[in-house]
């Protein structure tokens, strides 16, 4: 390879083939020319562009953060031309880090960003990918109704977590105060909380598949499929800083972009999803990964436009104990403008 001009590149059997004296010049000059140009309008024509980094956490190792599993290790992200770097933070932890300004961009349990944004924070909801609580209570074997958890002790990750929220909806859901009634231990992840049903440390826990499935292995029973209550909710959403938005709208669409274009993928290509699943949360058991996919291939929104429903059943959840959620108007807390841009760019209608 030689060049010309500016250090740009020529094939060397270009110049070669110029300097060939055996050729019919006229013939072979004006072929080469036309290469020659041919050659030039690629180069210049070939995006010079290095793809932006970009930091962002997730706050659990489940299925319902799947999706941004797979669009970035299928490139989606980096064919909108994002370099994505997916790091784990769990429960409210995850909503830290974004305020704090260690990422710019987290998906999470919804209830952790909303109470956040009650104390003040700028933090927007600006796409749901899954709308409804997709946990269950798993319990010991001799908890028979959710009656006889009175008095027992449960654990969730962290206290306003997505977790703690989902616990204190379905005590509250099936008659039992979550203060008075029970007691409520703040455990950390799904394996921490596995380990403390294992042991014996609480009565019940709430986890999401993959780890329903271990804790079946284990002899606990699930007392309460929370996807069947078909509650709005903001399971799993992204969320990010009003001034971050503002400043950078056009890393947030593209990552958005790249997280629907995982939601296609997840849905469209169970394989690879469940070589993404394994890779990400360690489990080699065919069964418990089909199992997960299957939990919620079905709930993941195609368009995952952020609701006000979902948002108001969180706010009617904090009310009791915290007066500004009585007043709190659900639109303030999320930012549909970015699914509306690509609604109108036509990205929805795209193969």
């Amino acid at each position: 390879m030689s060049s010309v001009g500016h250090g740009v590149p020529c094939p060397i059997y270009l110049l070669d083939a110029l300097a060939a004296p055996d050729y019919d010049r006229r013939m072979r000059i004006r072929s080469l020319r036309a290469l020659f140009l041919a050659f030039l309008l690629a180069l210049s024509a070939a995006p010079s562009v290095h793809a932006a980094k970009l930091y962002v956490v997730y706050a659990s190792i489940g299925g319902t953060q799947a999706v941004g599993w797979v669009a970035r290790e299928a490139g989606l992200f980096a064919k909108h031309g994002l370099d994505v770097e997916m790091l784990f933070t769990g429960g409210g932890r995850a909503v830290t880090s974004l305020l704090g300004g260690d990422t710019p961009i987290v998906t999470v349990g919804g209830p952790s960003a909303i109470a956040a944004r009650l104390g003040g924070a700028d933090i927007v909801l600006t796409a749901h990918i899954f709308d409804t609580i997709l946990y269950s209570l798993m319990v010991a074997p001799e908890i028979k109704t959710v009656a006889d958890l009175k008095g027992k002790k449960i654990g969730a990750s962290r206290f306003g977590s997505a977790t703690d929220f989902s616990l204190r909806y379905v005590l509250a859901h099936y008659g039992l105060d979550p203060v008075k009634d029970v007691t409520i231990f703040q455990i950390g992840g799904q394996a921490e909380t596995l380990a403390a049903l294992r042991a014996g440390s609480i009565h019940g826990g709430v986890i999401a598949s993959p780890a329903t499935a271990e804790a079946k292995r284990i002899g606990m029973k699930e007392l309460v499929n929370m996807a069947t209550l078909n509650v709005p909710y903001p399971q799993t959403a992204v969320a990010t800083t009003e001034r971050y938005l503002k400043q950078n709208r056009d890393t947030v669409v593209r990552f958005t972009r790249g997280y629907i274009d995982g939601i296609r993928r997840f849905r469209a290509d169970r394989e690879f999803s469940l070589r993404v699943i394994a890779k990400y949360t360690k489990i080699s058991s065919r069964p418990t990964l089909e199992a997960t996919y299957d939990d919620y291939a079905p709930y993941v929104k195609q368009k995952p436009t952020p609701t006000v429903q979902s948002v108001q059943t969180v706010l009617d959840q904090l009310s009791p104990s915290d007066p500004r959620a009585r007043g709190a108007r659900p639109r303030e807390f999320i930012d549909p403008s970015v699914i509306e841009q690509l609604e109108k760019d036509g990205f929805f209608s795209e193969k």
